[in-house]
């Protein structure tokens, strides 16, 4: 599946990226998990799929299409897969199966991030792209001081059909793990859904 989305109305700073393909003025980005999107529905126009932002009373819970659908709750650093209301609080269960309870619906919820991930990020007709990484030490807890750059293409190609698309997170495969922060310049971009 094929979403066309504004890249600017996705929040990417917390994503988790694994490899990347290059084929053909294509370079495409996997989203192991992180990646928070606004409250939006989905428009089909001809054989094309839009993503469009909503008032959250709208919206579709397009998070369920993609493969990891999870909350993420940071000063317990446990992420849970399945949750809901209970007697007036959170009930939350990890992948392994253990619950946790939420006092108040209101603490439960203003804990947790809701995150997607198991897609693809695809930018399509890039004309350069810049990538930085900045390895973890093998305790993951700083910097190595290693830093691998790597370009493509001609930076001082631009137009006014090109944009610049920013990706900051952790790379989780090599040249990582580390900090990655990777500009691309491209025409379009869409996320694809593998089945």
């Amino acid at each position: 599946m094929i979403i066309n989305i504004d890249f600017d109305v996705l929040n990417t700073f917390d994503c988790t990226y694994g490899e990347f393909e290059e084929e053909a003025g294509k370079v495409k980005v996997f989203v192991k998990g992180g990646l928070a999107l606004p409250y939006g529905k989905l428009t089909s126009v001809g054989n094309k799929i839009y993503f469009g932002k909503c008032a959250k009373e709208n919206s579709e819970n397009v998070e369920r299409l993609f493969p990891r659908y999870y909350i993420y709750d940071p000063s317990r650093n446990a992420e849970y897969v399945e949750w809901g209301l209970c007697d007036g609080g959170l009930k939350a269960r990890t992948g392994t199966g253990e619950w946790t309870y939420y006092e108040g619906e209101s603490s439960g919820l203003y804990a947790m991030h809701e995150y997607v991930g198991g897609c693809w990020f695809v930018f399509d007709e890039v004309v350069f792209y810049r990538r930085t990484v900045d390895t973890y030490t093998p305790d993951r807890q700083g910097s190595s001081g290693e830093r691998s750059v790597q370009l493509s293409g001609e930076s001082y190609f631009a137009n006014q059909l090109t944009k610049d698309f920013i990706l900051e997170g952790v790379l989780d495969v090599f040249p990582g793990p580390g900090w990655m922060s990777w500009m691309v310049r491209a025409k379009t971009f869409y996320i694809e859904i593998r089945q």
